[in-house]
Order: structure tokens, then sequence, then C-alpha cells
């Protein structure tokens, strides 16, 4: 099979270059030269579903007929006038009364959580916390072991729906159970249960 190849190199060259060229004319003769301006409506609805306004199109001039088929008696008509729907505004919704003061969420956009009294801890030594949960926790104010490990169950409610596409995880992961083996120093608890940090 090697020889083969070998010998006959230049006509694999010569026919893997005429493929090539046909798959390349084939794509180029699709019609894809056509811009995306060319190709861009302003009246197809999209703008107002995205909740910007709309700035009304201007017409496109129509070439204009010869001379000598325009009648000069008729005068042009004139031209219509585009007409833009206002954008519906939706109102904000009422925020509703917190049930507690506990599960209330603070006025700066963080969790009601008790604040952590020390260094901060390296929260991604908990199995299911990685650099994007840990910034994310340290934006929450969550920076120590013992935070984690002292959460009842309206702290990791709370907690829980600032994790947006991470929800579920503090239970899912056990993260206040790991939380009390690390606070404690247990490493060897902690692994036989957890495995290696």
């Amino acid at each position: 099979m090697i020889t083969l190849i070998t010998a006959n190199w230049l006509l694999y060259l010569i026919a893997l270059l005429i493929g090539v060229v046909t798959a390349f004319s084939v794509w180029a003769g699709t019609g894809r030269e056509s811009s995306a301006v060319e190709d861009f409506s302003a009246d197809d609805g999209l703008l107002e579903k995205a909740g910007e306004p709309v700035q009304p199109a201007e017409p496109k001039p129509e070439p204009s007929p010869p001379a000598a088929a325009v009648p000069e008696t008729a005068p042009p008509p004139p031209a219509p006038k585009a007409v833009v729907a206002p954008v519906a505004t939706v109102p904000k919704a009422e925020a509703k009364p917190a049930e507690s003061p506990k599960t209330a969420p603070a006025v700066s956009g963080k969790p009601n959580i008790p604040a952590a009294v020390g260094e901060p801890d390296n929260l991604r030594l908990i199995k299911g916390v990685g650099p994007k949960l840990n910034t994310l926790l340290i934006s929450l104010g969550v920076t120590r072991f013992d935070q984690i490990a002292d959460w009842k169950e309206a702290e990791i409610t709370e907690v829980d729906q600032y994790l947006d596409t991470f929800s579920g995880r503090i239970t899912r992961d056990a993260w206040i159970d790991q939380a009390k083996f690390l606070a404690k120093d247990d490493i060897a608890g902690f692994e036989k249960k957890y495995g290696k940090l």
C-alpha cells in the first residue's frame, strides 16, 4: 500500500487539488456574496421583541423610469409615511413584603447571612466548588467554612437563589457537611468521607 502511494503521490495531489477547487466553486456559487446589510429589515418586528425603540425606516427610493415614459399631466403620488407603533412598556412588578427578616434579601443585593470573622478560607477545597462558584460566593460575602457549616434551611434557600445555574448544588454536593469537616480542620475525616483534597 505504501509503495502504491509513493509511486503515485503526484496523482493523489492533483486529485486533492481538483477536489478543493470544485468544493470552493460550489460553495462560492451558493449566493453567499450578499451582505448582511442588504438582508437587514427593520420592519421584521425583532427589535420590538428585544425592547428597543424602533427608528422608522426610510423608504428606499425607487428607480425613476425614463423621462419619455412619465406622463406630464399627472403629478406623482405622495410617498406613504412609515407608521411605527409605540413599544409597549411592561410595568415593573412590585416587590412582595418579606415573610421574615432572616430570609429577606439585603439592600446591597447580597443574602442575609452572618458576616465572616477571620481570614478567608479556600472555598475551592469543598467538592463541587470551582473557580466560578468560588468567585460568586466571595461576591455574596461567603468566605469561610464556618459560615457554610452554620447554614440552616433558610440560609440555604437564600444563597441558592443567587447561584443561578448552580442552583441546588449546596444540598446535592453536601457543602454543609464538607464545610463542617474543613472548619474543624478534620482533614482525615473529610478525606475518609469525600476523598482526597
